[in-house]
């Protein structure tokens, strides 16, 4: 029962000393606090190029996949549905002739003036079934769509027309538009494409058809009374072709303002063969009078007794002359014919003077047989014939005999022309009559084609056939369904979303030091210095000696690094003359690589600056860096010294003879056993003599975690500094090496020094004002 009692006394016990262990220890527990706006905006630039990574990575698949995946298509078209006026452009006007008929016309739409389309009535018609439902029929009997599965609504459905929303402003100001946008949604391309071109087809074949309505609306009067004009002209035509037949005349006569240059009319023809029988008529009564004295002449001086003239008697009756005469009359009778209508020097009038010509010298050659057969009382004469007068007479006498007989048939001729002319002078009036009415339904028809001419013209300026301005037969253009803007949308809002958690979750499972602030949360030491990262670091020129042993001395150094970089370490050095006059600190870290050796080299080099004497001894004798930090050999070193291998030197007999401020000591060769040297008298004996010439004694250590000889070195050493390096100390690893300190050395740890902190995370350093002194052991 007592036990019982004393139980809870016990646990309060534990407790408390649990909590004291907690407040003593170096190592702090982490607290679970709510995470501020500004813990999460250091968080993501930190980590923002995983969270860009992984955003950008995740919205573009989605894009991608949205891109793939996504079955249905939509492509947008534009159709000009009206012409484009050119500035300063002016409407045609009719003609002053055409106004003229015009006016006698009935009021006709497009003479009123201009017209407008108005484009939101016509998508409405365009959008209507009307216009829709046959190009689905079609689509539907073609195959290419199925109606059970696609509906007629559906398909209205996928298609928007509406007007363009696109320049319906100028810099003129704000004007209608003249252009249409189709809009088709449809699963596939090969449908999209299908209905693109049967759809646009359709809509300009439409709208072919209701302009055609529309012009012969428009023209329906004029061609009215175009046909009728036809209707009349063909009727006078038929008119003058019966006139023309009934009479046998091709064109009377004309009236003087239809006289056509070139054709000639039937009273033309009749009066210029009038005129040229006269011409040969009167020739021929010259011929005939002088012919006829010729005859009277040489009839007096022959003086034809009763036996010639018995000869003259018997010519006359002879059946051969008589037939020669005959053939003689009817051959002067056809050329009378053919010179009232051909030229005299024509191939058929040539003939015929030709044969004349003949039958006259035939008609001779029978007269003079005739004579000789007969017995005259002067036989002397008929014998000299037709050299004798008697020749002459009788050739006389058959030329004039000829040319009565042709003055006979033109004087017939000429009857006759000048009753044709009368005939034709009666016939004109009439002909002329319908001829006028012809020619004025002519001349009205001929209006009225202008008249029509110009009002196509009219309705081709308001009106044109539309065209389509995109391009619907490529593929490649063809959208997503999902609009862009809202796939960009939701791939920014998952991109930036999943970029955030990624990069929180990432920097909660990094197990490494990423701040100073994580950094004072684990511990109570204090940070006596920020280290910046450096790109560059300084050049040193070092001199070596043999005391036996090997030591480097710093001969000159130029300074490459940054000012912000060197002058931390004058801080760092300002802070620990604070906080305790310590001669010899060790450097120490968790584990590797975090510049433990770098801190020693110009933390060294800031104290030899101001004027100490500073010795920099590596003592990782497993992996010795110090010497590359200087670019310095690593041949005898202190793994040789505490190996007697080379005897201590002379410090004071050193320092007095050169007034060099800085000296090296490397490891030496690595050992594989380094706890060893570091346990026996040598090492205390040189930290000892070290002491009593050097102001300031760096010691670069090795990784407190991963070496059991750190504790060794720490238990000869005043004080310590430990050495944190953001983005690559693990907290475990801290953890640990901070347990070390707490079985025994925590009282040595003067404060962290941080390696690599950015400028943004430097703020004012929390250093005591001094520690408790501490005697090397």
């Amino acid at each position: 029962m007592q036990n019982n009692e004393a139980y809870p006394n016990n646990t309060l016990t534990l407790s408390a000393n649990n909590e004291r262990q907690i407040r003593d220890s170096l190592l702090q527990p982490v607290t679970a606090e709510r995470i501020t706006i500004g813990e999460l905006l250091a968080v993501l630039k930190r980590r923002w190029k995983i969270a860009a990574t992984v955003g950008c990575t995740l919205a573009l698949t989605y894009i991608g996949y949205s891109y793939a995946f996504q079955r249905s298509y939509q492509h947008t078209f534009t159709i000009q549905v009206e012409p484009i006026r050119p500035l300063g452009a002016k409407a045609v006007s009719l003609p002053d002739a055409t106004r003229g008929v015009s006016e006698r016309f009935l009021s006709l739409p497009l003479l009123s003036g201009e017209t407008t389309g108005d484009v939101l009535t016509l998508t409405q018609i365009l959008s209507s079934d009307f216009v829709l439902k046959p190009i689905y029929q079609e689509l539907v009997q073609e195959g290419s769509i199925d109606a059970s599965k696609y509906s007629y609504p559906s398909f209205r459905n996928s298609i928007q027309i509406g007007q363009s929303s696109k320049g319906n402003k100028s810099f003129l100001g704000a004007q209608s538009s003249k252009v249409i946008e189709i809009k088709v949604f449809a699963k596939t391309k090969e449908e999209l494409k299908l209905l693109l071109n049967l759809i646009a087809s359709k809509i300009i074949e439409f709208n072919e058809k209701e302009k055609q309505r529309q012009i012969e609306e428009n023209l329906r009067y004029v061609n009215q009374e175009i046909r009728k004009g036809l209707a009349q002209i063909e009727e006078l035509e038929d008119q003058l072709s019966a006139f023309r037949r009934t009479h046998q005349v091709l064109r009377p006569d004309a009236v003087p303002q239809t006289i056509v240059k070139g054709i000639a009319t039937d009273a033309d023809l009749y009066r210029e063969q009038f005129a040229e029988l006269i011409g040969e008529k009167s020739k021929n009564d010259s011929k005939l009078a002088a012919l006829r004295q010729t005859f009277d002449s040489i009839n007096s001086q022959l003086k034809l007794n009763p036996d010639q003239a018995f000869v003259a008697s018997r010519l006359s009756s002879s059946d051969s002359y008589s037939g020669l005469l005959d053939g003689l009359m009817s051959t002067e009778k056809e050329l009378a014919t053919e010179l009232s209508l051909l030229a005299p020097n024509s191939p058929p009038v040539q003939r015929l003077e030709e044969e004349r010509r003949l039958l006259l010298s035939k008609l001779k050659k029978e007269a003079q047989r005739v004579a000789a057969k007969s017995q005259v009382a002067n036989p002397e004469g008929l014998t000299a014939y037709p050299d004798g007068l008697l020749g002459k007479y009788l050739d006389t006498k058959v030329e004039l005999e000829s040319l009565q007989r042709l003055d006979a048939e033109l004087s017939r001729q000429i009857t006759a022309t000048r009753a044709q002319l009368e005939r034709l002078t009666r016939l004109a009036n009439p002909y002329r009559k319908i001829e006028q009415r012809l020619a004025i339904t002519q001349e009205s028809l001929q209006l009225l084609l202008q008249t029509r001419q110009s009002l196509q013209l009219q309705i081709a300026q308001q009106d044109f056939t539309w065209r389509v301005l995109s391009d619907i037969d490529d593929p490649e253009r063809y959208e997503p369904m999902m609009r862009l803007p809202m796939a960009l949308l939701i791939a920014l809002i998952l991109g930036t979303t999943s970029g955030i958690l990624v990069a929180l979750l990432w920097d909660f499972l990094d197990t490494r030091f990423l701040t100073v602030d994580q950094v004072q949360q684990r511990t109570s030491l204090p940070i006596i210095a920020q280290i910046p990262l450096a790109r560059e670091f300084d050049q040193y020129t070092f001199a070596r000696i043999e005391t036996p042993l090997t030591l480097w001395r710093l001969e000159d150094h130029l300074a490459e690094a940054t000012p912000a970089f060197r002058e931390s370490f004058y801080f760092l050095l300002s802070h620990l003359d604070r906080l305790a006059r310590a001669s010899t600190v060790a450097v120490t870290s968790a584990q590797a690589q975090e510049g433990r050796s770098t801190i020693t080299a110009y933390l060294g080099l800031a104290a030899a600056t101001v004027g100490k004497k500073v010795l920099l001894v590596d003592t990782h004798l497993r992996r010795p860096g110090l010497h590359e930090v200087f670019g310095i050999a690593n041949t005898a070193g202190l793994a040789e010294l505490l190996s007697g291998s080379v005897p201590l030197p002379n410090w004071s007999a050193l320092l007095h003879n050169d007034g060099q401020t800085l000296w090296v000591l490397t490891a030496g060769q690595p050992r594989q056993n380094p706890a060893a040297l570091l346990s026996s008298p040598l090492w205390s004996r040189f930290l000892a003599a070290a002491q009593e010439v050097f102001d300031l004694i760096l010691l670069d250590t090795p990784p407190m975690v991963q070496s059991a000889e750190t504790a060794q070195v720490i238990a000869a050493v005043g004080h310590t500094v430990f050495v944190v390096c953001l983005g690559r100390t693990q907290q475990k690893t801290f953890a640990q090496a901070l347990q070390e300190y707490d079985l025994g050395f925590k009282h040595k740890v003067m404060g962290i020094v941080v390696n690599g902190a950015r400028w943004q995370d430097r703020h004012a350093l929390v250093v005591p004002k001094a520690l408790p002194a501490v005697v090397a052991s």
